[in-house]
């Protein structure tokens, strides 16, 4: 286990955009310890690239900054944000209206609108809302990943590399 008090998620420029302006500056991350895990600098962890924040946000800018219209990076985070915003609908906390804009942005939106941001989340105060990834849902076995289901803004830092 990782004892360092802070954590870090990669997430897209249009997905925190619609988590500031259409639920409330409420945010949804998955996030670790690890920023670099394969760092020599790291000790030994079981992070894979799959949920590694340091390559998640590079392998994602490579698409962004060659226009690539066939990104699957970004056809797998447009998915995510559909499923987001159908939970948000679900749990009452966006209208009908505001799920139809969020479909339609997601379908606009263009390789630009998907940069990457780094989230660098303090521990302490989120202690309380981490939620500890199930082995089934883990890009590894043993890797150490959380989910934090309502992060309001206050509470991290959104940095560009």
């Amino acid at each position: 286990m990782n004892n360092k008090d802070i954590y870090y998620s990669c997430v897209t420029l249009i997905a925190y955009e619609i988590s500031q302006w259409l639920y409330n500056e409420i945010h949804y991350v998955w996030c670790t310890h690890y920023f670099d895990p394969p760092s020599r600098l790291n000790p030994y962890n079981s992070v894979p690239p799959s949920s590694n924040p340091r390559a998640l946000y590079w392998s994602l800018m490579k698409d962004v900054e060659a226009l690539d219209l066939h990104s699957s990076r970004i056809n797998t985070v447009r998915a995510g944000i559909q499923r987001g915003a159908a939970s948000r609908l679900h749990q009452g906390m966006i209208g009908a209206s505001q799920y139809r804009e969020i479909l339609k942005l997601i379908r606009l939106a263009q390789p630009a609108n998907f940069k990457p941001l780094m989230l660098v989340i303090p521990g302490a105060p989120v202690t309380a809302m981490l939620n500890a990834v199930t082995v089934a849902q883990r890009a590894s076995l043993f890797s150490e990943e959380y989910i934090i289901e309502s992060l309001p803004r206050n509470l991290f830092d959104a940095i560009e590399l």
